[in-house]
């Protein structure tokens, strides 16, 4: 439920056009969430984060050039909810009824995609002359503010998705959710209050929280003991947990996250439980045997958050005068990993001659 309607407060209305930036799983969760909760129009923009840069192929481990089963699985559960799928800002529908606000402006923005690419789409949207009232940034990991702070809140979600291939669904694919009877988090503002409004009637488990600091920040502790180890490791959450030796690293991890985030994010810190080591760990284990998107990302040839996970803990413990050498470990063997998976994708790719 949203936090107005917990405190019977009147719910503002809903939005008619909605963007939804990111054709990966979690954009199309929210556009056929959307769709189904009575939004008219729910656009779904694909991240284009697998297109080739010149010179490059987006053959990934899994075989198959120019192809990601996720963004293809995504398209078809947005679409067969009713959602319009672009790749390109000027191929939005034409569906502005009162012929008086542009086609590019939209009540609300979802963006969903990986922290590296926050920036580019913001460029992108600027480009295009996008424009909305208000905007939630909903992805893992630390970074400095890309949009209007006055308009724009943070997300933090607890529930983890799978797009998997299912003749028997009508769309040809299916969407696992994990924790999907925890509620999104966002902050107790008007714009964190209104998001959670519109999840909470779309049917998503929505609270715009008073500690709100302290639930991102617990959010964060579980990406960064899990996310990179398990691509590390080439696990999934019960595997790590499994790994007496990935257990004991992802322990100090933790330890040194405590330590550099202790004076930056003080205020969340501050609300944390006495058992906060014992919080984190118990929500790694009901991930199950699910693989954080990091791994996922790994395994389909995809770009890594690095610099917001375990990479931003590095950084504020150099800043801090603390030791971080467990995360600063961590990010140099994921870094070394991708550049060894791209060079043998790079290699596979390259012509033989007869």
């Amino acid at each position: 439920a949203s936090a107005s309607a917990a405190t019977g407060a009147r719910e503002p209305p809903m939005p008619s056009r909605v963007l939804v930036v990111g054709g990966g799983r979690v954009g199309a969760y929210l556009a056929r969430a959307l769709k189904d909760g009575g939004v008219p129009h729910v656009v779904l923009k694909m991240s284009n984060r697998n297109r080739a840069a010149p010179g490059k192929t987006t053959t990934g481990p899994r075989g198959g050039a120019d192809t990601d089963p996720t963004r293809t699985g995504a398209t078809a559960i947005a679409t067969h909810a009713g959602a319009t799928c672009v790749s390109a800002y000027e191929d939005l529908p034409e569906v502005c009824d009162d012929g008086k606000e542009s086609r590019a402006h939209f009540d609300l923005v979802f963006v969903a995609v990986k922290t590296y690419a926050l920036r580019a789409v913001r460029d992108e949207m600027d480009t295009a002359g996008v424009t909305f009232d208000a905007i939630v940034a909903a992805h893992n990991g630390m970074v400095d503010p890309v949009f209007d702070p006055s308009v724009t809140a943070r997300a933090s979600m607890p529930q983890s998705w799978d797009i998997v291939e299912d003749a028997a669904d009508p769309c040809g694919y299916r969407m696992v959710v994990r924790n999907e009877d925890k509620p999104w988090v966002l902050p107790a503002t008007p714009v964190g209050e209104r998001f959670a409004s519109v999840l909470g009637r779309c049917g998503v488990l929505a609270v715009a929280a008073p500690d709100f600091e302290y639930l991102l920040l617990e959010k964060y502790f579980i990406n960064g003991v899990a996310n990179l180890l398990c691509v590390v490791g080439d696990v999934n959450c019960d595997g790590l947990l499994a790994s007496p030796g990935l257990t004991a690293r992802s322990h100090k991890i933790f330890d040194e996250m405590m330590e550099a985030l202790a004076t930056d994010h003080a205020a969340g810190l501050a609300l944390a439980p006495e058992n906060f080591r014992d919080v984190v760990f118990d929500k790694v284990a009901s991930y199950g045997a699910h693989y954080p998107s990091s791994k996922q990302d790994f395994d389909a040839g995809c770009a890594l958050e690095i610099d917001s996970l375990n990479g931003y803990v590095a950084s504020r413990a150099r800043a801090n005068g603390c030791s971080a050498t467990e995360n600063e470990a961590v990010v140099e063997e994921v870094r070394r990993m991708v550049d060894a998976r791209d060079a043998a994708r790079d290699a596979a790719a390259v012509p033989t001659r007869a």
